[in-house]
């Protein structure tokens, strides 16, 4: 019996059933070089998308099996979603395996923002984790910004070694690749999902191979309380959106209608001032806490859709929570604020189970200035 399986998702070919995974036709089957199953044809020359039953316990084996048989782990996140991709299935991995740790979507953050500062802060959150990775690479998979670097660390660690590249769905797996081998091979959609087994590829002229595996699928995010296609929206791709705010007390701010929270403070404090991030099409909006309810009734909101409202806001919850300043709170699947001015006390409406974190800021100008000043003194 001879087996094939898909050049864009790595799912076994199949003639026999059209509306399962791995369908092609039979002629393509026994004729064909480096098949794309229907699915993977259809995302890529389409856009379309179609759904395929697989569990997340289905996901994670395939992943662990490619660690078993790997020399290092390219664990990748994304620098706007970071909470969204640091996901604790990953952490257990890194924690157990040589890594190197590969963060994406670097061009996306203001220009502001020193690669030194990305690095030592990605680098201050793994110790956190109790993870000491063998290097660190900034990258941007859309310019391909440090994508050979990545090679390049990878053959410092071992010249013939075998990486997996390990990531939620979303990061930016199947394009770091394609941009590595300069090739379309593995299908690339922002569809959580797409490749579905692991897929090895020897990168040209080198005794590396790098193995594409399935987006891990993570949870509490609100980008996957709402519909996939909706959700897309939700994702950072080519820029995102980012506002500075001073807000008084009893003020509400809204990321779109996904989540929003009121500012309390203290007569004699100074208004808080902070900087929201989110994707280019979520609104950001101010407006008095008795409007809030009407304005999440009408239509003047994208997110959630009209159809997906009641069951939405059926699990929303409360929480206070402050922010000092040069702090941020990070909403996961969707962006974050970054306080300039503070303390921010907020009582915050969020969706129960979604995963909110109050971390130090990527923007911190206080670590900014203490580097400058260490720096002068070594001079």
């Amino acid at each position: 019996m001879i087996i094939k399986k898909c050049s864009g998702c790595g799912i076994t070919l199949q003639t026999e059933f059209p509306e399962k995974a791995g369908y092609v036709s039979e002629e393509k089957f026994i004729t064909g070089t480096n098949i794309l199953c229907q699915r993977c044809y259809k995302i890529k020359h389409y856009g379309k998308h179609q759904d395929i039953e697989l569990t997340k316990e289905d996901y994670k084996k395939e992943v662990e099996d490619a660690v078993k048989k790997s020399d290092i782990i390219l664990a990748i996140f994304d620098i706007i979603d970071f909470e969204g991709s640091f996901s604790e299935e990953i952490l257990d991995f890194l924690r157990e395996h040589n890594s190197i740790i590969m963060v994406n979507k670097i061009d996306l953050l203001p220009k502001t923002i020193h690669p030194s500062e990305i690095s030592n802060w990605v680098k201050g959150r793994l110790e956190e984790e109790g993870i000491v990775p063998y290097d660190i690479a900034l990258m941007s998979t859309k310019t391909k910004y440090g994508v050979n670097g990545v090679l390049r660390k990878i053959k410092s660690f071992k010249e013939n070694a075998t990486a997996v590249v390990l990531g939620v769905t979303n990061t930016g797996k199947s394009s770091f690749l394609n941009s590595l081998m300069e090739k379309d091979k593995s299908t690339i959609s922002k569809y959580p999902g797409t490749t579905l087994k692991a897929i090895k590829n020897k990168i040209d002229g080198t005794d590396i191979t790098i193995v594409d595996t399935p987006g891990l699928i993570p949870e509490k995010r609100i980008s996957d309380l709402i519909d996939p296609k909706e959700a897309l929206a939700l994702v950072p791709n080519n820029e995102i959106n980012r506002k500075t705010f001073k807000l008084d007390n009893n003020q509400v701010f809204l990321f779109d209608g996904l989540m929003w929270f009121r500012v309390i403070k203290e007569e004699d404090e100074q208004n808080p001032i902070f900087s929201a991030f989110a994707a280019k099409d979520v609104k950001f909006h101010v407006t008095k806490e008795d409007r809030v309810q009407d304005l999440l009734n009408k239509d003047f909101f994208a997110f959630p859709s009209k159809e997906e409202k009641d069951g939405y806001y059926s699990n929303m919850k409360k929480e206070l929570v402050t922010v000092e300043a040069f702090e941020e709170m990070a909403i996961s699947g969707l962006g974050w604020i970054n306080v300039k001015r503070g303390p921010l006390t907020v009582e915050l409406s969020y969706p129960e189970n979604v995963k909110i974190v109050i971390r130090n800021g990527i923007i911190n100008p206080k670590i900014r200035r203490n580097n400058e000043k260490i720096k002068k003194e070594n001079d």
